[in-house]
């Protein structure tokens, strides 16, 4: 060892004398320097509670314990001069194979201290493997802003741009940033501490919080989990979609489906729409651009219809839309028939993944459960590129299937009926102060459940599945 990385590690050693004397006197918020940054609060300055931890793909068991990243830095790596690795004192974040992974995520709760703006950087995230992490803050736990991204050890963020001078936050959430593919041991950030620059408070001051989450499970996980940024929906006008079930037309019934569905597609996708019918037609009704939903809605109620059921034509001419788009697509088809102009809609579809596409169709079979030739046909084009086929025999059932588009969204409330969370499941739920809540779930019908428990320090799991037809939710035990 050369002689100035003995004076390092003898520098190294007698500060953690220094801090082992310090806390033996009840000196906790004496001011300490770790690494270069000087928390005039001391060991106070550093996060208190893990509120929330999912990690994403490849995070070893060593490197998946969030309580590492509470507390004051102590990651030993090797040396004495901070790290530049992995380190079992801290926690990974993980990272994301594709865009169909978990975003990886930390959430922590300052408890005896604040954060806030002060004179240059508020907030320090001790990173031990050179990653980089996105930064979020929150004063109550469910509403989050960004402040940017960081790297180091430690790396500073300066919250300044983002808040007010009296802002007071209590919360920090910081998430993996996607990267090419990573096998080392402690993939995407690995956190070993997070120091705020704020006051310290008492304890005291401080609330329970837990959180709160809501997935997908069967077919509606399997659905859920493919992300498409293209939504290309194929709409049956052939003439026996002018048939009357229920005392309404078949083709009213979709129409009507579809306007609403067009309501729940997530902001910012892309919709393009084709009709196929007349002789042996298809219609390109709008073209794939960004969702204008009043326009898009005017357009799908002229249909009428008329015609034969050319089906492969409508999936070869979606080919042909779909092929300068970039992203994962999904097409969804809705038929009451079978193919009748001569095609071979299955070998349609198949053609869509042996030219490259990143798609899946699913598809609807409207009131055609007796007519089981055009039914699996249908079961075919769906399989073909791993999509799901649904039955329906009336406007509610058209409805259910139809929604398995977009995940719901859901609304939680709290005890005195104010709106304390939005969001869609299957994506990151919400921290809340520990109490009671009613959770509302946008599927059809609307799912509602009421005195629904957020525990401190634990996470509250509702499940969401299709049964009989329907949908169900329930708070696991």
């Amino acid at each position: 060892m050369n002689g100035r990385a003995f004076a390092g590690c003898v520098l190294c050693g007698f500060l953690v004398l220094v801090l082992v004397m310090a806390a033996d006197l009840g000196a906790l918020s004496q001011s300490a320097t770790y690494f270069g940054v000087t928390f005039p609060n001391g060991d106070l300055a550093f996060a208190d509670r893990v509120v929330d931890y999912l990690a994403a793909s490849c995070v070893r068991d060593a490197y998946d314990d969030p309580e590492e990243a509470l507390g004051p830095p102590d990651a030993r790596c090797d040396g004495c001069e901070g790290c530049d690795g992995c380190d079992t004192n801290a926690v990974s974040l993980g990272f994301r194979l594709s865009v169909l992974d978990s975003r990886g995520y930390l959430i922590v709760e300052f408890v005896d201290n604040l954060l806030i703006d002060v004179s240059g950087a508020d907030l320090f995230v001790y990173i031990t493997n050179g990653r980089p992490c996105r930064v979020e803050i929150s004063a109550d736990g469910f509403n989050y802003i960004f402040v940017g991204e960081t790297v180091g050890y430690p790396g500073a963020i300066d919250i300044g741009p983002y808040v007010e001078a009296s802002d007071q936050f209590r919360f920090v959430r910081l998430s993996d940033v996607p990267a090419d593919e990573d096998h080392s041991e402690c993939p995407g950030a690995s956190i070993d501490a997070i120091g705020a620059m704020g006051p310290v408070v008492q304890a005291a001051e401080a609330e329970a919080f837990g959180s709160l989450s809501l997935q997908p499970i069967g077919d509606l996980a399997f659905a859920f989990q493919y992300a498409p940024t293209t939504f290309y929906m194929i709409l049956d006008s052939s003439s026996s979609m002018g048939e009357v079930i229920g005392g309404e037309v078949k083709l009213e019934i979709a129409k009507d489906v579809i306007v609403d569905l067009l309501e729940n597609l997530p902001a910012g996708a892309l919709v393009g729409v084709r009709t196929f019918g007349g002789n042996c037609s298809s219609n390109l009704l709008a073209p794939v651009a960004p969702l204008e939903a009043a326009a898009l809605r005017l357009e799908i109620l002229k249909m009428s219809p008329k015609g034969a059921t050319p089906i492969a034509l409508a999936l070869e001419k979606a080919r042909e839309d779909l092929t300068p788009i970039a992203g994962p697509k999904l097409i969804l088809l809705v038929s009451d028939g079978i193919e009748t102009c001569k095609g071979d809609p299955v070998a349609a579809a198949e053609e869509f993944l042996a030219a490259g596409f990143d798609l899946r169709i699913h598809v609807v079979g409207f009131d055609i459960s007796r007519n089981v030739p055009a039914r699996d046909q249908l079961i075919a084009i769906a399989r073909s590129t791993g999509g799901l086929y649904f039955d329906a025999n009336n406007s509610e059932e058209l409805r259910q299937a139809l929604s398995i588009v977009a995940p719901f969204s859901y609304t939680v409330y709290d005890t005195e009926g104010n709106v304390v969370f939005e969001g869609r499941i299957g994506q990151d739920g919400p921290s809340l102060p520990a109490g009671s809540y009613t959770v509302v779930i946008d599927s059809n019908p609307p799912i509602t459940l009421t005195n629904v428990l957020v525990q401190d320090q634990s996470t509250t799991l509702i499940t969401v599945e299709q049964e009989n037809g329907g949908f169900r939710a329930k708070v696991d035990d």
